[in-house]
């Protein structure tokens, strides 16, 4: 640690370091000399950090899609500790992160579509990450199918044996899950 402050007086003084890089600062001592060139002990300056470089995060984890849950699961990693903030339609209490993975649950959600949800974390100098974290575009879906129509119509009587038997559902069906 060095400056280029020159003088002292009486009392309090303020001393303003040199530019300083990003790290932990722990052997900085100032001392001083008076006008008889007496020149005082070292007073040792507490521990510190310089930090200037906001965090970094990344989607691990993407919340499932479709799902019927209303209050899904996201995990993201963080490079940082910090505080976490929501943007979007979704919103979580989990509100501080931790350096690597952080599993977050979103509050209650309504049916729908999600493409708007990001997240952010501000690290404890105070930097925020940049750009928000994306949340993958997702659907909430807790209304069941059901059957729209059918051919040949429901009850009808002398269908022939070969006849096709088809069924619309009121959605897109995943065909394996039909019985």
């Amino acid at each position: 640690c060095s400056s280029s402050t020159t003088s002292a007086t009486t009392n309090n003084n303020t001393i303003t370091f040199d530019a300083l890089a990003d790290g932990t600062y722990s052997n900085c001592k100032i001392s001083v000399t008076d006008n008889a060139t007496n020149i005082s002990d070292n007073l040792s300056v507490r521990s510190f950090t310089i930090d200037t470089i906001a965090p970094t995060l990344a989607e691990e984890t993407a919340v499932t899609t479709p799902s019927d849950n209303t209050t899904p699961s996201y995990t993201f990693s963080s490079n940082e500790a910090g505080t976490i903030s929501y943007g979007g339609s979704c919103s979580s209490s989990d509100n501080s992160s931790s350096v690597g993975n952080n599993s977050i649950d979103f509050n209650t959600l309504d049916e729908g579509s999600y493409s708007n949800c990001t997240i952010t974390v501000r690290d404890n100098a105070g930097n925020t990450s940049s750009p928000p974290l994306q949340v993958n575009t997702f659907i909430i879906d807790t209304t069941a199918p059901t059957v729209a129509s059918t051919s040949p119509a429901d009850n009808q009587s002398s269908v022939a044996v070969g006849k096709n038997i088809s069924v619309t559902f009121s959605e897109s069906m995943d065909n394996t899950s039909v019985t």
